[in-house]
């Protein structure tokens, strides 16, 4: 069961909600502690037995951290070898990335802090609106308002609005633009002209865009109307000047914990250009595993890593002299590097690199219809249009502004019954973080 199914949108969650609002203030904890395992359930039992097994293992390290750092590394070791069995091993679990990086930065926490009193950590650590594809949330966060008054109605409005933009982004945009690289794969990347590889790198960077800020915005939103307040995990990334500041605007929560819980403890930059180069490679090795056990996923982070440290050292000082060219050499750059984490097989990323430059390469391909761009385009092109205007701030900021005002009322209940058609009509494509 996803967001963007039947079954979550029109059983579980008017269900899920009548009974967390209607039940006393004493009783919501329980009823999303329930509500989350039975959502959970529906995508696998077994998982969901391996999940309180591990909440309730950091639990009781958590209980035990004012013994020491060694019982912190005991708790780190612990999740990341979990984590390392689920990418590798013959079960996989959805969301174990969230679910271990969610436990690790707790018990880091609770080893600065010394705390030994979780009263509402289960709750925290399976709350469903977040527990498969983030937002990254600390327990700190959530805490004051799992264990103190919620305010809940004076966010229903607003928190529904965020989950029905998230929905028509992920339905309209991002399961519509997915045909396109569907295509492009059965055709075979030797056969496409340059144009077509463009137009499906392209399109996929706005599909994964849209699919991520899509479940990121109903998760917010959910939040929202449960009485909580999720960070922002998205800030309009592809109008960004340098492959950094992407990375600073792309999945903001996962930036965040590299960054405090990684980043910083290594020294950050304050120990010289060299350390400093040094800890954004672990970083972005780290960043890469993350996302999976893969040698695609590793050229993926060394492709990034290789341009921020150019811009560490000295292009940032370059591309900020002009608007243009720093715009340009990033929207160049994002949809190359995407193909790195699209395509699996590392010889065929670099067939389908050498078709997008291939007049400079000199690649040679089968290019079996010349025109196949016109084609597609044709087909995709409205689509891809659409997203490319709502990935620009303002769109999104008009409808933030005028929460609660008719106008967004209105294109809310169109956008979510349009969505709800396409889901009747088009098979569902899951989200593609689920199996991170």
């Amino acid at each position: 069961m996803d967001f963007c199914s039947f079954p979550f949108l029109f059983r579980f969650l008017p269900l899920f909600l009548l009974a967390y609002y209607l039940l006393p203030d004493k009783c919501r904890n329980l009823v999303l502690f329930i509500g989350s395992l039975i959502f959970y359930a529906f995508i696998s039992i077994p998982c969901t037995l391996i999940l309180l097994i591990i909440v309730e293992l950091n639990y009781l390290i958590a209980s035990k951290m004012p013994h020491g750092r060694s019982i912190l590394s005991l708790g780190i070791i612990l999740n990341v070898l979990l984590l390392v069995f689920f990418k590798i091993g013959p079960v996989s679990m959805p969301g174990i990335s969230f679910i271990t990086f969610g436990m690790i930065a707790f018990l880091v926490d609770a080893f600065r802090k010394t705390e030994g009193d979780y009263p509402v950590f289960r709750t925290y650590a399976i709350m469903f609106p977040k527990l498969i594809s983030g937002p990254i949330t600390r327990y700190e966060e959530l805490k004051p308002a799992l264990t103190g008054k919620r305010h809940l109605y004076e966010n229903v409005e607003g928190g529904l609005e965020l989950f029905v933009l998230g929905l028509s982004y992920k339905v309209l945009l991002a399961d519509r633009i997915a045909g396109l690289w569907n295509n492009i794969q059965t055709i075979g990347f030797i056969s496409i002209s340059t144009q077509l590889a463009w137009l499906g790198a392209v399109g996929f960077s706005l599909q994964l865009y849209f699919d991520f800020q899509g479940y990121s915005l109903m998760a917010i939103g959910l939040g929202k109307m449960l009485g909580f307040e999720f960070p922002d995990n998205f800030d309009s990334p592809y109008c960004s000047r340098s492959i950094s500041e992407f990375y600073r605007r792309w999945h903001m929560t996962l930036g965040r914990w590299f960054k405090d819980y990684v980043y910083i403890p290594l020294g950050g930059n304050r120990r010289g250009k060299v350390r400093t180069t040094l800890n954004l490679l672990i970083v972005w090795l780290l960043t890469g595993l993350w996302h999976g056990i893969g040698w695609n996923f590793v050229m993926w982070a060394g492709f990034l890593f290789f341009f921020i440290a150019l811009e560490k050292l000295f292009l940032g000082k370059i591309l900020e002299k002009s608007r243009i060219i720093s715009h340009l050499y990033t929207l160049l750059l994002i949809p190359v590097s995407w193909m790195f984490f699209a395509i699996t097989n590392a010889e065929e990323v670099w067939i389908y690199i050498s078709r997008m430059f291939a007049p400079i390469v000199n690649s040679v391909g089968i290019n079996v219809y010349a025109q196949d761009y016109i084609k597609y385009g044709k087909i995709y092109g409205p689509f891809i249009a659409a997203a490319i205007i709502f990935a620009l701030p303002w769109p999104e900021r008009l409808i933030r502004r005028f929460t609660g005002k008719w106008p967004v009322i209105l294109l809310m209940l169109l956008l979510f019954w349009l969505s709800a058609y396409e889901i009747s009509i088009n098979s569902n494509n899951p989200f593609m973080y689920f199996k991170f």
